[in-house]
Parts: C-alpha cells; structure tokens; sequence
C-alpha cells in the first residue's frame, strides 16, 4: 500500500470531526485491508505477504491518528484484528527469531509493538476527557487488551527474539554506532517499561484458565527477562550510567524498570539470601507448627473430661407437698413420702452422648 493510499480523517484544524461510531466505520475497512496483506498462516507456518514491510509502516501510520483522539479508536480496531498475536508476534519470529536481526521488518513490528503496549495512564484519561463528547469512553477493553498482548509475547522465542534485534547495536564501537542504532535499543527498552507496567489480575479460584494465567504474568515475565538476559544489560546499564553518556539516557527508564518489577515486594525480601532461604521457610514453618501445638496443649481438655458424668434430674419436686394441710409444727414427725412422679431419675454421661434425654426418660419410667 502506498502511502497516498493513507485515509486521513481528520485535521487539527477541523471543528466537526466524526464520531466513535462514523469514525471507527470508515477505518476499520481500510486496517483489516493492511492486516490481511501482512500475511497468514499455510498450515502451521507463517507467510508474509510480498508487501509486509509496507503494511507494517502503514499500520503505524494509522496509529498516529489515535494521538488526537480519546476514543483510541485505532487501538480498539487493532484489538478486535488481533493483529498483534496472529501477526506481528509471528512476523517477528520469522524474522529476528531466525537470525535476521537486521531485518526491516522485525525492527518495524517491534516499534509498533511498543507502541501498543505503551501504557495508559487511566487518571489522565478520564481528567482529560471532554464531559459531553466523550461521556461514553471506556477504557476496560483497552486495559483487557494489554493483558492479552502481554501473554502473546511472553510466548517461547519472542522475548529473545526482541533482545537479538538490540544486541547488534549495542555491540558497536561507539564511533561506529548511528543515532538509529540508539533508537532502536531505546524502543527495546521502552517495550520492557511498558510489559512491566501492566499489572495482573488478582488472583481468584473462581477465574477461567486463561484469567488464572492473567493473574500471574508478572512472574512468567521476570523468569523470561533473566533467561534471555535482559536482567544482566538493566544491570550493566544501570552500573554505568555515570561513566557512559549513551547509558546515562537510559538512567531513568532503567530505574523505572526496576521499580515496576519490585513492586509490591517487601524490600526485606530483596536482600535475602536465596541459598539459604528455602531452609530459612523450613524453620519458620516448624516454628508456627510448634506453636500451635503449645496452643492447644494449654487449652486442651484434661484426662479427667473423658470419665462420664452423672446427672441426678428430679420432676416435679412441689408435688409431694399437700398445699391444703398447710405447714406442719416443728414437733409433728414428718411423713414418708409418697411414691409420685417426683422421682429422681439418674442419667449417666455415655447414656447421654448414645441416646437422647426423653428417650432415656421414658425407659426408666417403664
């Protein structure tokens, strides 16, 4: 696609720019166009298109459109394609994943990608959002959407892929080194800042597989950072800030970096010695268990709980008294009682625990 194909939709300089729904209608024909020419799968295998490179710059061209527009219109087109996981994630593949580093196409799709995954600031968003044109905005699928991203290029090779794209660059003498070169290792970087930044779901039983993956890809990134050794450079970069200038740049971003994988952990953690710690949990472990057991030794029954008890119950004690004789002179000889209900009945413990009260009640009176 030339690049006077290229629908421009709307100027700056315009007072009547077309909605949402008049405006995602008359991009989203042309982008699905671009995305379908990228290329596809035959098989299991992935063929680009004879003008993937072309579509790929397209592509970033129709992004930019989503600088003045607070719908993110572009970027909802994009997620509803895919065109990030079925096409961009394999193009790369293909690409610096076998070798081809250097490759116009690998380095195109990862500044698209970074731009993709760049993050949302919701706070601003919604600050800067106009009441009555953009009463409907909702940012919750743009948000799912990075999730999403963040899972597909956390798949085997991508990762690597990204890094084999910096490391040329990096490998080149300083005199020798151009400013695309720097570009490119920052758009790398970058890409890093933003796959950290997008936080994981909270973890919940009641989630489907793919959300309960969701809810963990900040691990699976950080596991895939230190394979493909992105941990050693922010490391490197990190310790050379003030003696190298073109380190000195990444200063900030590296300390970003840094501080979005750590977040949420408890700085103790961070210093521990991971050796010993497995060994550390063990203790602390056993220690709980001895002091639950000390808890209820303190507060356990005694021996004596387990002998049964008996329980003398007496009905109707007012009965063997005659109300109409009235009381009697301390002198008179007290009267046998007499044989009534008011018979005391002895109900034993393990009686008790087998059989229920009455039941035990109307045997004895038989």
């Amino acid at each position: 696609m030339e690049e006077d194909d290229v629908i421009e939709i709307s100027s700056g300089e315009s007072d009547h720019e077309p909605g949402y729904t008049e405006r995602r209608a008359i991009l989203e024909p042309a982008i699905r166009n671009v995305v379908e020419a990228l290329g596809g799968y035959e098989g299991k295998t992935y063929r680009m298109g004879d003008e993937a490179y072309g579509c790929l710059k397209d592509l970033k061209k129709y992004w930019r459109k989503d600088d003045t527009d607070d719908e993110r219109t572009v970027a909802r087109i994009f997620w509803a394609t895919r065109v990030l996981t079925n096409d961009l994630v394999p193009i790369l593949l293909e690409t610096a994943g076998k070798g081809h580093v250097e490759d116009k196409r690998a380095i195109t799709c990862a500044d698209l990608i970074t731009a993709m995954t760049w993050p949302i600031d919701l706070a601003e968003e919604l600050k800067e959002l106009d009441d009555e044109v953009d009463r409907g905005t909702d940012y919750t699928l743009l948000l799912q959407s990075h999730l999403y991203y963040k899972a597909a290029l956390l798949r085997p090779g991508v990762m690597q892929a990204l890094f084999n794209i910096m490391l040329p660059c990096l490998a080149k003498d300083v005199k020798e080194r151009k400013e695309k070169d720097v570009q490119i290792i920052n758009v790398i970087l970058h890409l890093v800042r933003n796959l950290a930044f997008i936080k994981d779901l909270p973890a919940n039983i009641h989630l489907s597989s793919d959300q309960i993956n969701f809810s963990s890809l900040q691990s699976q990134f950080i596991r895939v950072l230190s394979e493909a050794n992105y941990l050693e450079l922010l490391l490197t970069i990190a310790s050379n800030a003030t003696t190298e200038a073109m380190f000195n740049g990444w200063n900030t971003l590296v300390l970003e970096i840094f501080y979005l994988l750590f977040r949420g952990v408890k700085p103790l953690s961070l210093v521990l010695d991971q050796a010993k710690q497995t060994t550390r949990n063990l203790h602390d472990l056993l220690s709980i268990e001895g002091k639950r057991r000390r808890d209820f030794a303190r507060h356990a029954p005694s021996r004596h709980s387990r002998f049964g008890t008996t329980i003398s119950v007496k009905l109707n004690p007012k009965r063997n008294v005659d109300p109409s004789k009235g009381d009697k002179a301390p002198d008179a000889p007290a009267a046998p009682p007499e044989p009534s209900s008011s018979q005391a009945f002895i109900l034993h413990r393990q009686q008790g625990l087998k059989k229920e009260a009455g039941t035990i009640l109307d045997l004895v009176k038989r």
